[in-house]
């Protein structure tokens, strides 16, 4: 409307109801199907239209467009060129000669075999059938965190850049802000006309076209909001009649309130002066398109020297924050050329404007730089004492920044008080093995900036380092300094690897099962999950799962970790420090079950029990009864759990497979209590054996019902799913997570049993070493595949059932053999003759088996 264009966009939108996609690949399908379907819809509208499209732009934000082009037939007669928001797009499969993954959550199997089959068809069809297209990708950088920039950076875009890279934008978006950023919305929509051929009024068919207009708006953008008027003339005519001022300080700043007269500024060369080899010009409020040129001074007109044209340097320039441009000259190549000054161009102008020269050696503003190591990098390093007089800008070669997990903060301070309200301009980071620059992030009112990397370096490690530039005030010198950034590195650390946090928990808890069940084998009784967990070391799991990794590439078999190695995102350390550092979560987990269990168990209990007598029609009684007959056969709610699974989703079967379990749990916590309390009424004579019995169900129920506690929340996407697609009046075509639960309902049908664990059986020990290897196995194969987890959990369960109902029982005890609770196996043995002495009993007398009870002790 501002330029009044004469043509303008049909824009459709696609309405997938807000369907979750990202998290159900058969939802991901029908939306390809539904968009694909679409765009063959509105391309039957044009068929009569005297103006064919021949071109479709796709801007999207989700997975599913870039799958599209999987559909053969309604777009291999169309150029298509293609802009998106962020999104996941790669997704290599395991085949060897693909080597990028992205190590996004991989919750469900689908979404895994989703991205697999995008990746690996654009992977093949890119330099063939899509060659044609224009693929741009733009991240939200560091606080997008659903999506790194790591995934932006594909080598399939043709433009891969972030909102802290684009002109007027400067800033970080996260991943839902990125839709309606103002200032990425106004790029875009300028590169749209701006890659409209005004001759065909069509998109141009020439590729290379768009992307130069991309490109330009979106990273290189210095002046003028169209493409068409950045073009610049390789000479510039000079007016002789102007204002020219030789400027023959190697520092200096010039400012014009008012500038009503043209002038031009001339920076001398000096070649082969070792002071006059790079220089740095920075320009305020000065809005001239061709403003810097280069040129021989060997016309002299009213006694001054002056140029009469020279070579435009003006394309060179980059933009800085706000309405400021600089530029970086190299003086000895612009004195090889055969000139003899750079001059400045000042256009008439009422506003103030200014511009600022340093003129400096080949390493005078450059400093490198070993990171610390981890541990020192929490105390404050100086790099640079006092940068130099009026300098403009000054450079840290960073040697040792190329870790995922690094952030550092960088300092500046003024060296003197006026400056303190002073501020640096700007901040970039170049990473040579990507060849990207990134504006870094500031903290205001304090002069400091988080340096990270994004994209990791090649595997070979020959490389150049990353590199910083900060742009200064030249009114001020200021000192740099660099510590290393806790909360960045957390963030880091946890955006990278996050997603295995589920499963070093699942390890945890199979490492603590393992280890009650080998207590069981050993001393007869099942130690509470707190005293089991506290006994772990990554010792237990990380060495074998080495060792397999290193067997398992050598049988060219790919496991978790090495695809974490082949994408350069795995770290020698990281096995044991997300071991140490989730137990503490683990045990939280542990501490929040039992919390639920002591206030919120009888509530539970409470709202069953009425729900069940209003359903049944009865009251409490009935409703007392019905829990009854479900706590002894429990194989009843087993059987109408996996017939809710098979109609509705296994993941809501699991949910009230838990929380029956919960239940469960705190009726035998009750009993638990009632047998200690029994125990202490004088007269009664409740036997030890008994309450260590009902402890050892009670650990190791809580055990297992964290396990399905945690296998339902592995499953929770398809539950998410399957609420939103109910509202639709639509099913889950294919449901990832019922055969995990009908696997773990039908061997609760047998663990809700009273008698489970049965002391007596053998193989305990055995068995816990099977649940230590699926320990071994969820860490190997469940690091990047989480959905993976799920099924190794519903195996352990298995183990377990089938242990109980198959493994012999152990030999009945001889005659005279004492049968002790495992509390008084650990006491010493002439404490228990005291104790026996001071009851006044007679250790010579013989009690008969069929006088004493079960469990009581035969002397």
């Amino acid at each position: 409307m501002d330029h009044d264009t004469k043509y303008h966009f049909n824009f459709f939108a696609v309405n997938i109801n807000e369907e979750l996609g990202a998290l159900y690949g058969p939802v991901l399908e029908r939306q390809t199907e539904f968009v694909t379907f679409s765009i063959q819809h509105i391309l039957k509208l044009y068929e009569d239209s005297p103006r064919k499209p021949k071109s479709v732009v796709l801007i999207g934000h989700s997975m599913c467009y870039t799958a599209i082009f999987l559909w053969e037939g309604w777009w291999q007669e169309q150029h298509t060129s293609q802009r998106t928001s962020p999104h996941p797009l790669l997704r290599s499969s395991l085949h060897r000669q693909l080597h990028t993954r992205d190590l996004s959550l991989s919750l469900i199997l689908s979404i895994e075999d989703f991205y697999d089959k995008v990746n690996s068809y654009w992977t093949m069809e890119r330099m063939f059938d899509l060659k044609d297209l224009v693929l741009v990708t733009v991240g939200g950088g560091r606080n997008d965190v659903q999506v790194s920039t790591a995934h932006i950076n594909t080598p399939l875009a043709d433009i891969a850049t972030t909102t802290t890279n684009i002109p007027s934008c400067w800033l970080t978006a996260d991943h839902q802000a990125i839709v309606w950023c103002h200032q990425l919305v106004m790029p875009i929509m300028r590169s749209l006309f701006d890659i409209v051929d005004p001759k065909t009024l069509q998109i141009t068919t020439d590729r290379q076209r768009i992307i130069n207009v991309f490109d330009y708006h979106l990273s290189k953008r210095i002046t003028g909001k169209r493409y068409k008027g950045t073009w610049h003339s390789p000479t510039i005519e000079f007016d002789i009649e102007a204002d020219w001022k030789e400027i023959l300080r190697r520092q200096h700043t010039h400012t014009a309130q008012e500038n009503p007269r043209p002038m031009y500024l001339m920076i001398p060369l000096h070649p082969g002066h070792h002071l006059y080899q790079k220089a740095m010009i920075v320009a305020t409020n000065l809005d001239k398109k061709d403003w810097i040129m280069a040129c021989q001074a060997n016309h002299v007109h009213k006694n001054t020297r002056m140029c009469l044209n020279g070579e435009n340097l003006s394309h060179m320039t980059r933009r800085l924050l706000g309405k400021v441009k600089a530029v970086e000259l190299d003086l000895t190549t612009l004195s090889n050329a055969g000139h003899s000054h750079v001059v400045v161009y000042l256009p008439p102008t009422d506003e103030k404007v200014e511009v600022s020269v340093d003129v400096h050696g080949e390493g005078g503003r450059q400093k490198d730089f070993e990171v610390p190591a981890f541990i020192k990098s929490f105390t404050q390093t100086l790099i640079v004492d006092t940068t130099p007089q009026r300098a403009l800008s000054y450079n840290v070669s960073l040697q040792g920044l190329h870790e995922p997990w690094q952030s550092f903060k960088f300092t500046l301070r003024p060296r003197s008080a006026s400056c303190v309200n002073h501020s640096v301009i700007q901040a970039k980071i170049f990473v040579p093995w990507a060849q990207k620059e990134s504006v870094l992030q500031n903290s205001d009112p304090v002069k400091s900036f988080y340096a990270e990397v994004d994209v990791l370096p090649p595997a070979d490690r020959n490389f150049s380092s990353a590199s910083i530039q900060f742009v200064l005030d030249p009114d001020c010198s200021y000192s740099i300094v660099v510590q290393g950034n806790l909360l960045g590195i957390f963030r880091r650390i946890v955006s990278q690897f996050g997603q295995q946090v589920p499963t070093y928990i699942a390890v945890h808890l199979l490492l603590t099962l393992a280890r009650q069940l080998q207590t069981l084998g050993d001393e007869g009784y099942c130690p509470t999950l707190f005293s089991a967990m506290l006994t772990l070391t990554p010792l237990a799991v990380i060495p074998f799962v080495k060792v397999m990794n290193m067997v398992l590439k050598n049988m060219d078999v790919y496991d978790d970790f090495s695809i974490m190695e082949e994408s350069g995102q795995q770290l020698a350390v990281l096995p044991i420090l997300f071991f140490l550092g989730t137990l503490p979560l683990s045990l939280a987990l542990g501490s929040l079950a039992w919390g639920f269990i002591l206030f919120f168990g009888n509530s539970a209990h409470f709202v069953v029990t009425k729900v069940l007598g209003r359903s049944l029609g009865g009251g409490d009684m009935i409703a007392d009864l019905a829990m009854s007959g479900l706590s002894r056969v429990p194989v009843l709610l087993g059987v109408a759990l996996i017939s809710l699974a098979y109609s509705t989703c296994g993941t809501l079967a699991l949910c009230l497979a838990g929380f029956f379990y919960f239940i469960k749990v705190f009726k035998l916590y009750e009993d638990f209590i009632e047998k200690i309390v029994v125990g202490l009424i004088p007269g009664t004579s409740e036997n030890r054996s008994k309450t260590d019995k009902a402890l050892s169900q009670l650990n190791f129920h809580t055990t297992l019902m964290m396990m399905i506690f945690l296998v339902s929340a592995l499953n929770a996407p398809a539950f998410i799913v399957w609420g939103k697609l109910l509202s639709h009046n639509l099913q889950l075509v294919q449901d990832p997570s019922l055969y995990v639960a009908v696997t773990v309902l039908i061997g609760l049908c047998f663990l809700w049993q009273k008698k489970v664990p049965q002391c007596d059986k053998r193989f305990y020990k055995q068995l816990g070493y099977l649940v230590h290897s699926l320990a071994v196995l969820t860490l190997l194969y469940g690091s990047v595949n989480l959905y993976r987890v799920s099924y190794i959990l519903s195996a352990a369960v298995i183990l377990v059932v089938a242990h109980q109902l198959v493994a012999p029982r152990k030999p009945p005890q001889r005659e005279g053999q004492e049968d002790e609770s495992p509390s008084e196996r650990s006491r010493p043995f002439m404490a228990q003759v005291d104790e026996s002495e001071s009851d006044g009993t007679n250790s010579g007398s013989i009690t008969s088996d069929n006088d004493s009870g079960p469990n009581q002790r035969i002397i």
